[in-house]
């Protein structure tokens, strides 16, 4: 591990005292008050040190935020949302359930972040949704509403797919044409457990996770 100057855990102390007072990172004024400097001109070079040690990461200029992996040094942490294992979205799959660690995000406000869990897609049934292979796609723990996306477990598999509503029961459509429509009728419904509806994904660039959520 790449270790601190005295410096430069004096500001990363500091940091972490701000952002457990007010949860929030502390400006540059802030800063430069609590230490003395005469200009942000040492802030910024402590901050982008502290950021190539994985302390701190860097949103835009002059924009940081905790790193993900120095979040457990913050009073009541939150190791982020739960992977709770894989789904399909071609054919309906043997259910898998899975512990697979978090994703170190947070979603704002703090408590839907403890409400919502994380999936892991397999297959390309929902292309058209933006829905592929591999994706990390979060789920809301509700029923999904006509139109929606919802995870679903029927027959001891699982299906990841768009709930249409119809008179004569449900249609699990795929957003993808190479693949067939599932029509499961009112009383085969059920017996389906929901999972939930996807609200979104999560996505990793430069090595930072974030958040995408679905419009509408």
């Amino acid at each position: 591990m790449k270790t601190l100057t005295e410096k430069q855990r004096q500001l990363w102390e500091f940091i972490i005292d701000h952002y457990e007072e007010y949860s929030q990172f502390p400006s540059y004024s802030d800063m430069q008050e609590a230490f003395g400097y005469s200009s942000s001109n040492s802030i910024y070079q402590h901050l982008n040190a502290l950021e190539k040690k994985n302390y701190l990461t860097k949103y835009g200029r002059g924009n940081y935020g905790i790193h993900p992996t120095k979040r457990s040094e913050l009073k009541g942490f939150f190791p982020g949302i739960p992977i709770k294992g894989r789904i399909a979205a071609g054919g309906m799959h043997e259910a898998i359930s899975e512990n697979l660690g978090h994703l170190p995000v947070e979603v704002h406000p703090a408590n839907k972040s403890d409400h919502y869990f994380a999936l892991i897609v397999d297959g390309e049934s929902m292309i058209d949704a933006d829905i592929r292979d591999g994706d990390y796609i979060i789920i809301d723990p509700r029923e999904p509403r006509d139109g929606e996306i919802g995870a679903i477990l029927y027959n001891g598999e699982t299906t990841l797919k768009t709930i249409r509503k119809k008179k004569d029961g449900v249609m699990l459509q795929p957003e993808n044409p190479s693949y067939k429509p599932i029509h499961i009728t009112p009383d085969k419904w059920e017996e389906i457990t929901v999972f939930g509806t996807f609200i979104g994904k999560a996505w990793k660039k430069n090595g930072n996770w974030g958040l995408i959520f679905r419009s509408g």
